[in-house]
């Protein structure tokens, strides 16, 4: 029996392994770990399979409980939970009530732009790639649901047993939700917490499947402290000094819980006698029997918001220092890229160049001035990188765009050489004649040019992908399905008998995108994430779109850009379709991502209503 335990906690550990490899780890020999093997099996231990050359050889229920069972009569011995994937979904428990608030700790501003708690707590998950939150209410239900909206990305569960139950009561109502998502790992956060970011990276990049997140003890009135093993374990949580040995660190109420971690808490649980126990302390249990590691972060800048007092000083000092220390820490990671893609140049300033979509910094090096993009929140899914790198190379090698020094298809970082000079245009500076004539100058050549993309920017497919993005539809403006069957029934035709040209185009004609050298005059065109082949009305449409054109604005740029040559008959309603067509798409794609979290005002609406607008234009005029 002491071989089938032997080899049975190797397994728990690495269940992806080679006999032989498992006979030098077990200290026994290949022939008899094969033949354990088969008797495991035979006895209901575990299964076995095949990935790759290698054995999967899973432990089944029996075989923990018998591990369990032995181990009870051993010290030091803990088993491992199997490794797990990365988390992509995070657990809030925002269940509480505080003394002193008029509302749930969550919804308390951080600023005067009236960002929350819970908005950054969204916003750091998102960032740091989590892509579904579940977050258990409680106390102002309501509130926090109106706050929300009906963001696709965030479940809302509410715990009607709030005022009796503690954190693991809130936890337990997940169970559901995370097996029907086939979650395998996930993050849990108390609601009352501001922190870092790299708190989420930190449990993001660790290895251990159950494990919760340490830091110093900052002195709070309700620090849970904790104690490790010799092996980095938590030996045990309390809130009384007098009870730890060392004290090595504080529970900061954010941890990684694995399914397997998970069910056995929910097992401890069911047997539980105590409604108000915390989670933590459920995790410590299951702790005695399996591996519960602790993630130091050291200097962690934190807080935790227990009373009104708490809040102050949030405000008052510690909020600040959460930001300034993220602007050094991504400062250090644009230094740290600049060093990848140019492992020779010495930089020696890093300075934030704005950015909506993405984040860019303007890099001082030994070698000049570059642009450094990161690319933002799902831009991987709605950005074709490949096009944008194949599409981007090709206008610089042509004198469109800037000087592309790299562009990572992968990772979507790209960095430019900097347009010495720059001034990047407005809707208000695009519509002086002289800026006017150099964007008339250049998309006629850019139009006329021979390149070739190897992609087409098509609007119909691309707002279509964005609804297939969009986890509710419900989500879509009043008179949306009205709109969309014109699109489609009338507008889609209609310019198939007008005829659609195809030709290199930019199709993202914002004033920000147009940016010239004030002191030669050259312009440039900039971010080429569209580009494809399309009708060169879109990018006129666009131009006139994004920088309000008036009537008279229009006819004097067609004087630039036709010069001597005769406008085409269909190109003045080509451009109203194709005006009609970017406001569709473009509310589309605010929706999506304003159902990701962020916030556009009233742009989307904006657009969808002029469109509906114009659409009933077209139909009187044309």
């Amino acid at each position: 029996m002491e071989q089938i335990f032997t080899l049975l906690s190797a397994v728990s550990a690495t269940p992806v392994i080679d006999q032989r490899t498992l006979a030098g780890i077990t200290g026994i020999s290949v022939g008899k770990v094969n033949a354990l093997i088969r008797s495991a099996e035979q006895d209901g231990y575990l299964v076995t399979g095949r990935e790759g050359k290698k054995s999967r050889l899973t432990l089944t229920d029996k075989g923990h409980r018998m591990l369990e069972q032995m181990l009870l009569s051993r010290s030091g011995a803990k088993l491992t939970f199997p490794p797990s994937a990365r988390a992509d979904t995070a657990v809030i428990l925002a269940g509480g009530k505080r003394a002193g608030f008029d509302r749930p700790i969550c919804l308390q501003p951080l600023g005067e732009d009236g960002q929350t708690l819970l908005d950054r707590m969204l916003n750091v998950l998102t960032v740091c790639g989590i892509q579904r939150t579940i977050i258990v209410t409680g106390w102002q239900d309501e509130m926090i649901r109106q706050h929300l909206g009906n963001r696709s990305d965030i479940t809302i569960l509410h715990n009607e047993r709030y005022k009796w139950n503690g954190t693991m009561s809130g936890l337990a109502l997940v169970e559901k939700a995370l097996k029907d998502w086939n979650v395998r790992s996930f993050i849990v956060i108390k609601s009352d917490l501001v922190f870092e970011q790299r708190a989420i990276q930190s449990l993001l990049e660790t290895r251990a499947p159950f494990a919760a997140l340490l830091t110093a003890p900052g002195g709070g009135s309700d620090e849970l402290l904790a104690e490790l093993d010799e092996n980095g374990c938590i030996f045990r949580f309390s809130k009384d000094i007098r009870q730890i040995n060392r004290v090595q660190g504080e529970m900061t109420g954010i941890a990684r819980i694995s399914m397997e971690g998970f069910e056995r808490m929910l097992e401890y649980f069911s047997h539980n006698m105590n409604p108000l126990i915390s989670y933590e302390y459920v995790m410590e249990s299951v702790g005695r029997l399996y591996r519960f590691t602790g993630v130091m972060v050291d200097d962690l800048c934190w807080g935790k918001i227990e009373s009104p007092e708490d809040y102050r000083e949030l405000l008052r000092l510690t909020y600040s220092r959460i930001e300034r220390k993220e602007r050094q820490m991504q400062e250090q990671y644009a230094r740290d890229m600049m060093r990848k893609i140019l492992p020779d140049d010495e930089v020696q300033e890093v300075q934030f160049a704005g950015g909506l979509t993405n984040t860019n910094y303007l890099i001082q090096a030994d070698s000049g001035r570059y642009i450094l993009r990161l690319p933002g929140r799902m831009t991987e899914s709605m950005i074709n990188r490949n096009n944008e790198k194949r599409n981007a190379q090709v206008a610089s090698d042509y004198g469109f765009n800037c000087h592309l020094v790299y562009c990572n298809e992968k990772t979507g970082v790209k960095l430019s050489s900097y347009i010495e000079n720059a001034e990047t245009l407005t809707p208000r500076t695009v519509r002086l004649e002289e800026n006017m004539a150099l964007a008339a100058d250049i998309l006629g050549r850019l139009h006329r040019s021979d390149i070739v993309w190897q992609n087409e920017f098509n609007v119909f497919e691309e707002a279509l992908r964005y609804e297939q993005l969009l986890d509710d539809p419900g989500r879509m403006y009043s008179g949306f399905p009205a709109l969309k069957r014109k699109v489609f029934a009338m507008l889609r035709p209609r310019l198939e008998e007008l005829g659609w040209e195809q030709r290199p185009c930019h199709n993202d004609l914002v004033a920000a995108n147009l940016v010239k050298n004030s002191v030669t005059g050259r312009m440039y065109l900039i971010d080429w994430e569209y580009s494809g082949t399309n009708d060169p009305m879109f990018d006129i449409a666009a131009l006139f779109l994004e920088n309000d054109f008036s009537a008279e604005d229009e006819e004097l740029f067609f004087h630039y850009y036709y010069g001597e040559h005769p406008q085409p008959a269909a190109s003045r309603e080509k451009i109203l379709i194709f005006k009609i067509l970017q406001d569709y798409l473009w509310s589309t794609w605010t929706v999506l991502k304003e159902s990701r979290g962020d916030n556009f005002g009233t742009y989307g609406l904006d657009r969808f209503t002029r469109a509906q607008k114009n659409i009933d234009l077209w139909e009187k005029r044309f």
